[in-house]
């Protein structure tokens, strides 16, 4: 007996039963990780249920709820009738928006992802994941739908499948979800007709694989390294005294330099190196040293690393200023510093660092990484529902200000070319006039940008893809030059003056992937780069891509049952071709389904797998092979008073069927 077919008006409790439709245009899609469906016909009798087929109201059928999109009447003969199409209600969680934002990177399961979005929702929807998944690095999760959600766990989990049960929305691993239930579709007993598809057209047996990155600092810092004078100048250590008080931030006047000197004079006679071992401190075991005679504790208090050479004198004048005391404590004969430790590095000189304005540029770019490629994408409002690569250079520019096509060849008019590649400019592909890709400096050796569909913005060394030419924009050249940190050379703001070089270094060198047996027999069918942010081991990587590339054609096959019985999505089933020696265990990925119908039949698409392929070439093989021995035998035939013919004939022959 077939089930009832339930309308409910959106907001409404009252459910009515729909009687007027026409049996054959009822169907029921589904395809794996695509369209859930619900379509049919109907003629208007005046029933409340016909009444209520219009747009957002819901069809009830077998546990099942679909949601009407498109309401399509025709008025002919007089009779009005309404073609009805429907989605699967699991298509409503996009009405589920996670305004806020999970700042950073971090590791998340497909759990982590719906409990973040489901919990609490309003429509009633719930999860469950069945299987186990590795954890993936995801930048800034949420500010998005429950829609865009589960198209995220596709993207970085592309072995699962997504299949909802009413207000479940369940997540599968690939083996959790086909299951052998012991079916079987046998041609031309208990399947009309069998459809196969072979297409080569995705074939990737060759990828370069790109593994995650990290940024490296490099910290320097000694006094060969130092603009200002860092010794005496001319037995004058007046300057060394000026410059040592700059770089930890002291104000100093011309008295209280010329008090120094007099306590320099007083203590060591201007030697750095000079070691008393007279006094009461050298009797106790630890003699004072160098330019103002610092004893070895106290010294280690207040030095500054790394300026830890107590024999020198601008390190010991660094630790002098380092006491919060240092103009009261100044004194000749017994002085010694009382107050507190004031810096644990010097401040940074302002021709030496990159000013507040590079930095900016930097964190306003860095903080589109993750979002996705979308071409065309350049939506100044909303810039992290995807952007393309010059839309994402064109979305920077923009937040500064500076507004630029967000087309490559547009944009090249927009700045000058140059040699070496500094934060903000625009790396080129492609010639001038013709350039196709466009990518953002961050350094001399690091880029940010938008690699292509299926990817996200991303950073990388600029060695990894050379830039055609460079171009920079003076309007961004400015901004970048910006040097207005807060305060000046000579207040206590500042950071660390060592030298710090950051690059982005990678945990393996980018290598190339392939399927030596796929090449061996389809050829060389190279694919685009596959990336991972979390797989740090390159045998690791090299493992995982394998999984990624697409060694085979692929092989469709669509079978039409005998009778219009509905499937289980993810059912097994046995499919033989006897009379082509066929024979394959398959899944089901996809059916159309009658269940009111008496001349329609249920059409069952079956998955292509490597065993597939294998089964298939196996009987493609053996019918060419029955064909080859039968031309053979014809060939042969003397009996005909045709020649026989050659080897050579018979194989050119069998070659060509």
């Amino acid at each position: 007996m077939t089930k009832p077919v339930l309308i409910q008006a959106k907001n409404s409790s009252s459910i009515d039963r729909l009687t007027s439709f026409v049996p054959d245009s009822f169907a029921i899609t589904w395809e794996m990780n695509g369209d859930f469906k619900l379509s049919l016909t109907t003629w208007n009798d005046g029933s409340p249920a016909y009444a209520n087929l219009s747009v957002e109201n819901t069809i009830k059928y077998d546990g099942s709820e679909y949601v009407i999109k498109q309401a399509t009447p025709d008025y002919s003969q007089g009779i009005e009738t309404l073609s009805i199409s429907a989605t699967h209600v699991y298509s409503e969680v996009g009405q589920i928006y996670q305004r806020k934002v999970k700042k950073g990177d971090a590791n998340y399961t497909p759990t982590d992802i719906l409990e973040y979005f489901f919990k609490d929702n309003k429509l009633g929807f719930s999860y469950n994941v069945i299987g186990n998944f590795s954890k993936q690095k995801i930048t800034d999760l949420g500010n998005c739908s429950a829609k865009d959600a589960l198209s995220k766990i596709l993207e970085l989990w592309s072995d699962c499948v997504i299949y909802p049960v009413g207000r479940v929305i369940k997540v599968y691993t690939r083996d959790n979800f086909f299951k052998n239930y012991g079916h079987r579709i046998d041609y031309l007993n208990s399947a009309s007709e069998i459809n196969f598809e072979y297409d080569s057209t995705d074939i990737v047996n060759q990828v370069r694989a790109v593994g995650p990155t990290f940024e490296k600092t490099v910290t320097t810092g000694d006094s060969s390294k130092l603009s200002g004078a860092t010794t005496a100048v001319n037995g004058d250590w007046g300057p060394a005294i000026r410059y040592a008080a700059k770089l930890m931030g002291v104000k100093i006047s011309d008295a209280n330099v010329n008090k120094i000197k007099d306590l320099i004079q007083h203590e060591s006679g201007g030697s750095e190196t000079v070691v008393n071992n007279s006094d009461s401190n050298a009797a106790a075991g630890h003699p004072s040293k160098g330019l103002v005679q610092f004893i070895q504790s106290t010294f280690n208090a207040y030095m500054v690393k790394p300026y830890t050479n107590i024999l020198k004198g601008f390190h010991q004048l660094l630790a002098f200023f380092n006491n919060s005391n240092w103009e009261t404590d100044m004194k000749l004969g017994g002085w010694g510093p009382t107050g507190s430790r004031r810096r644990d590095s010097i401040i940074h000189e302002k021709t030496t660092v990159a000013g507040t304005g590079a930095k900016k540029v930097i964190a306003d770019a860095k903080k589109y990484l993750g979002v996705p490629y979308v071409w065309g994408g350049h939506n100044k409002s909303n810039p992290r529902a995807g952007m393309d690569c010059s839309g994402f250079v064109s979305q920077v520019y923009y937040d500064f200000g500076i507004n630029i096509p967000a087309y490559t060849v547009s944009m090249e008019k927009y700045g000058h070319t140059v040699s070496t590649p500094q934060i903000g400019d625009m790396l080129f592909y492609g010639a001038h006039g013709s350039s196709h890709h466009v990518a953002l400096a961050l350094d001399s050796k690091t880029m940010i940008y938008e690699p292509q569909p299926g990817q996200s913005c991303r950073m990388e060394p600029i060695s990894y893809y050379p830039p055609s030419w460079i171009a920079r924009n003076d309007d961004m050249a400015k901004i970048v030059a910006d040097n207005n940190d807060s305060g000046n050379n000579d207040d206590n703001s500042g950071e660390d003056a060592t030298t710090s070089t950051t690059t982005t270094e990678n945990y393996f060198e980018p290598f190339i992937v392939q399927d030596d047996e796929s090449i061996k027999k389809w050829g060389l069918h190279p694919g685009g780069d596959v990336s991972s942010d979390t797989i740090k081991n390159k045998d690791e990587m090299k493992k995982w891509v394998l999984t990624q590339l697409k060694p085979d054609p692929t092989l469709s096959i669509k079978a039409t049952a005998d009778n219009n019985d509905p499937v289980t999505p993810g059912d097994i089933i046995r499919l033989e071709i006897r009379p082509k020696q066929f024979v394959s265990n398959m899944g089901v990925v996809g059916y159309e389904y009658h269940p009111f119908s008496k001349t329609s039949r249920t059409s069952i698409t079956l998955n292509q797998t490597a065993k597939t392929i294998l089964d298939y070439e196996k009987s493609r093989n053996k019918n060419i092979q029955t064909t080859k021995n039968s031309s053979i035998s014809q060939a042969t035939d003397n009996s005909s008073g045709q020649e026989t013919w050659t080897d050579e004939e018979v194989n050119q022959f069998g070659s060509g069927l």
